[in-house]
């Protein structure tokens, strides 16, 4: 995936907008480090692309939480645990 600077979407619009049509997607970056994913989406795909890129920020949701869990010990949590911990969950919101 080329890499481009922050900069070029404001001081070369017409060159990013080309590049971002050859390659199809592109990486920003802002001080040298990456900054963003800009995807190139025709209007008649628009709907997709935006369905896509909302599957894809949950699945990195989950995957942050998974790493969160197992770097805490809970991905050794007993089910017997699971389900006092949901428990305690539920009557602390009903009481």
């Amino acid at each position: 995936m080329k890499e481009v600077p922050y900069r070029m979407i404001r001081n070369e619009p017409g060159d990013f907008e080309e590049t971002l049509s050859r390659e199809g997607a592109i990486l920003v970056s802002k001080t040298g480090k990456p900054f963003a994913i800009v995807l190139d989406a025709a209007s008649d795909s628009l709907e997709s692309a935006m369905r896509l890129v909302s599957q894809l920020r949950a699945q990195m949701a989950v995957a942050e939480m998974r790493t969160i869990a197992r770097a805490q010990g809970l991905d050794r949590m007993t089910p017997e645990e699971i389900q006092t911990e949901i428990n305690a969950v539920r009557a602390s919101r009903t009481g």
